[in-house]
């Protein structure tokens, strides 16, 4: 097994700068995971992993050892050490486990959804990576078809993403595309379009969501564009009774898919 000990090594600059700068992500074929549960979902995903690299002195117990002894020979495993892992490193609270992974396509054409009678979360103009992060967590706890990042503002691999989702980067199927590649591909699979707006809207839990159904949001600061609100087939909102007027995206979404899931008795 191969052991670096020098941050000016190659491969640790490579992996330092992608969990850095976005430009390097865009131009490289591969991204950043760090931990053990999410490289374990990325790998039951079926996402290519280039290489691991491993701090032993991190491991919190022999299971890690054993788990790399188990793969030795199915991945490029390298040891680094304390100060090696440390400028890779971009959790605080690690595990001592970091890969290079291959990027996946997140074309529309290429997504199938998991059930005949799906539900699915829209999320436009998100900013903010811990947001998508979120609502993927969400979007796992929920266990919808799909994730569909409409008009995206940040780069979908970005290592706050992936450490925020808690592993929902790897379990939830995600699709990216403008607004009307997303609404053309909800059409395409006949599902009704519900718009999260506060003007004009019926109250969220008096809406039917029990047919194929998309939840749509948009940022806390501006809401929904007025693509979504013209396009949707009906508006919906979730009652503001304090002094703030709008609240958390991953928030909304949570409320709004927890109250189609009760509808569809799917955790009853």
């Amino acid at each position: 097994m191969e052991t670096i000990k020098s941050v000016q090594n190659s491969s640790i600059k490579l992996v330092s700068g992608l969990t850095q700068k976005s430009s390097l992500r865009k131009k490289s074929n591969v991204f950043v995971i760090e931990g053990k549960r999410e490289l374990e979902l990325a790998i039951k995903a079926g996402y290519k992993i280039d290489k691991i690299f491993c701090c032993p002195a991190l491991f919190k117990s022999s299971h890690y050892k054993n788990w790399f002894d188990h793969h030795l020979h199915t991945f490029e495993i390298v040891e680094v050490s304390d100060n090696v892992y440390e400028k890779i490193s971009y959790r605080k609270n690690t595990e001592g486990v970091i890969a290079l992974v291959r990027k996946r396509s997140f074309e529309l054409e290429e997504l199938t959804l998991k059930r005949a009678n799906p539900l699915v979360l829209v999320a436009e103009n998100i900013e903010k990576p811990g947001n998508i992060g979120a609502m993927l967590r969400t979007a796992d706890a929920a266990n919808i078809d799909c994730l569909l990042i409409a008009e995206p503002k940040t780069d979908i691999f970005n290592p706050n993403i992936i450490r925020s989702s808690v592993g929902g980067f790897f379990s939830v199927p995600i699709g990216v595309g403008s607004n009307e590649e997303v609404l053309a591909f909800l059409m395409k699979n006949q599902i009704t379009t519900y718009a999260a707006s506060l003007d004009g809207s019926s109250p969220y839990e008096k809406i039917d969501y029990t047919t194929p159904s998309a939840l749509i949001v948009g940022t806390e600061s501006t809401g929904l564009s007025d693509f979504w609100i013209r396009e949707a087939q009906s508006k919906v909102k979730i009652p503001m009774l304090g002094k703030v007027d709008s609240m958390n995206v991953s928030v909304a979404s949570a409320i709004l898919l927890f109250e189609a899931l009760r509808q569809r008795n799917f955790y009853r």
